[in-house]
This record gives C-alpha cells, sequence and structure tokens, in this order.
C-alpha cells in the first residue's frame, strides 16, 4: 500500500504563494491572541462568539434544527438562549485552539483535572491498547492537547480543504502526540492497539451511509459509525469513553471503561455509543457541536435533509 502523503511531507514553501496570504494573516493573528492571559482569552472568545452568532447565518440554523429535534419540548426562548451559549462556547474553544497550536501544553497544566488514571493502569494492563471513544465539544483542541500526560493516545483526525491549516494542525500534533493516524488508515490503526496504545475516535459524527448504521440519537435515527464495535470485536481492544469539558476554571478531563461492550450487533453497537454520547452532552449542553449536520444521512435514501430550508 503506497504511503498517504500529508501536508507533512511538504516545507514551508509549498505555501507561500498568493493565495494562501489570506490564511496566513490569520495564523499571524491565532499566534498573537494565544498569548493573551487565559481569562482574558475566555472573554474575548465569548465575544468572538456572539459575533458569530449574529453572522453566522447557516450554522445558526443548523443548530437550531439539531436543538429541535434532540429537545422537542423545549421551548423558543431556552432554545435561543442555548444556542447563543452554544456560540459562545466555540468562540472560546477558538481561541482555546490557538492556544493548542502555537503554546506549550505545560501553561494549562494547572488548569486542567484528570479522573481516570486506574482505568488507563487497567485498561493497559491487558495488553490490547484501548479504543479511546469521545464526542466533539468546544474545548476539543485544549483538552485533547493535554491527554498524553496521562497515556499515549493516537488520535485519528481529518484532513482538512485548506492546506495551511493543515500543514499547521498536523505539526502542532505532532509535537504533542508521539503518533496521529489519518481516519482511513486501519493499517497504523490496528498497528497502535497491537502495540498497546490508545487509539482515539470522536464517534459523534455523520460520514454517510457507506461508512454507518442507522442507530437512535436523541430518538431520532441517525447514521452512526459501526467500525467501533467491529474493531473492538476483532482486537479484543477494551473501550474507554472520554470526557472532557471547560470549567470554570479550566478545564476537567475523565475516562471510563464501557463495559460489556462490544456484543455481535452492529446497530445494537451504535446505539449504545449514542446513549453514552447523549450521557456526557447533557451536564454541559452548550458545549457540544450543535454546528454539526449530525442528521444529514436520512434512512430512507433521497429524503430531504432536515437542514434544507
Amino acid at each position: 500500500m503506497a504511503k498517504k502523503t500529508t501536508t507533512l511531507d511538504k516545507s514551508i514553501t509549498h505555501f507561500l504563494g498568493p493565495k494562501h496570504w489570506l490564511t496566513w494573516c490569520f495564523m499571524g493573528i491565532a499566534y498573537l491572541l494565544s498569548y493573551l492571559p487565559w481569562s482574558l482569552q475566555q472573554g474575548l472568545g465569548k465575544y468572538l462568539g456572539r459575533l458569530l452568532h449574529l453572522i453566522a447565518k447557516r450554522r445558526r440554523h443548523i443548530c437550531d434544527v439539531n436543538l429541535k429535534i434532540c429537545y422537542p419540548e423545549m421551548t423558543d426562548i431556552a432554545r435561543k438562549a442555548l444556542t447563543k451559549a452554544h456560540f459562545e462556547s466555540m468562540g472560546k474553544g477558538t481561541i482555546e485552539t490557538f492556544s493548542s497550536w502555537f503554546q506549550d501544553q505545560k501553561k494549562f497544566q494547572s488548569r486542567t483535572t484528570f479522573e481516570g488514571q486506574e482505568v488507563v493502569d487497567n485498561v493497559l494492563a491487558k495488553g490490547r491498547g484501548c479504543i479511546l471513544i469521545s464526542g466533539h465539544f468546544s474545548s476539543l483542541d485544549i483538552c485533547g492537547s493535554q491527554m498524553p500526560r496521562f497515556m499515549d493516545v493516537h488520535p485519528i483526525y481529518k484532513l482538512q480543504t485548506n492546506p495551511v491549516m493543515n500543514w499547521v494542525m498536523e505539526r502542532q500534533r505532532q509535537a504533542i502526540f508521539s503518533k496521529t493516524i489519518e481516519r482511513t488508515n486501519m493499517r497504523e490503526v490496528l498497528k497502535s492497539l497491537k502495540q498497546n496504545k490508545a487509539v482515539w475516535y470522536a464517534v459523534d459524527q455523520d460520514y454517510g451511509r457507506k461508512n454507518s448504521v442507522f442507530a437512535p440519537f436523541y430518538g431520532r435515527q441517525c447514521a452512526t459509525i459501526a467500525h467501533i464495535g467491529r474493531i473492538a470485536n476483532m482486537t479484543n481492544a477494551p473501550v474507554v469513553l472520554y470526557d472532557y469539558g471547560r470549567t470554570k476554571n479550566g478545564y476537567h478531563l475523565s475516562l471510563t471503561e464501557v463495559e460489556n461492550y462490544p456484543s455481535q450487533d452492529d446497530i445494537e453497537n451504535a446505539t449504545r455509543i449514542n446513549e453514552l454520547m447523549q450521557a456526557v452532552i447533557e451536564p454541559k449542553k452548550e458545549q457540544y457541536f450543535w454546528t454539526h449536520r449530525r442528521f444529514k444521512t436520512q434512512v430512507i435514501p433521497d429524503t430531504p435533509s432536515p437542514y434544507d430550508k
């Protein structure tokens, strides 16, 4: 199998042309913002989120649709308040992402609490690695950058369309994690598990009909990735729920081994995954990525997406 080419294989000179100048300007601003004090970053992120709430009409619509599907009993006033809080949280997450790219992650150790070292010790003692599963929350990058302090994590990632963004992000990840794995590279996933490492999947996105089965999420059937249970069955690697989020003064990370998982049924496994995601979303609803089109793939092909106006 030919090696998959990434932006890491190219030098910075490949990305200095005029078409990339706007992105580099953005990166310069991001670099400067990463040096602001944490409390100032949080305040700036909040107002950035409010600005995005005003101008990002498409994302605001997606968030509103998702909340109507998942919380049909929620009043219009409550839903609008949660939408605004979500955008504020995403604004904070944007600034935090800059810090994860450009700052020494030791700066955030004092603001990070961790629960689950005994889980790490127990699952890795089995010698089969582990499959770490999580959802997408606004503090994903900053919290993820703290995980290597507690276990050797190999995150699964998706290439972005902007090559400059990829170039920066892949180098950031290379500096923090001992290895990262592009999501289609199953060979490297199995290799990492065989080496008794933790492979980290975010399991709450719609990757289309081909790669999914349909299982309920907040009572609505949605496309859910099927290969977590399949990999666990194939390798006997334990599955660990990774929960994380922003707190009043920093961040909290926790790990819990998923008991009695997987079964031999893909839909049953996907249903369990979605139940776990709901459980970690509820205490911090505003931090969840409601602007993802979670329900875009319909059970019946050619059925219009709920996000179509």
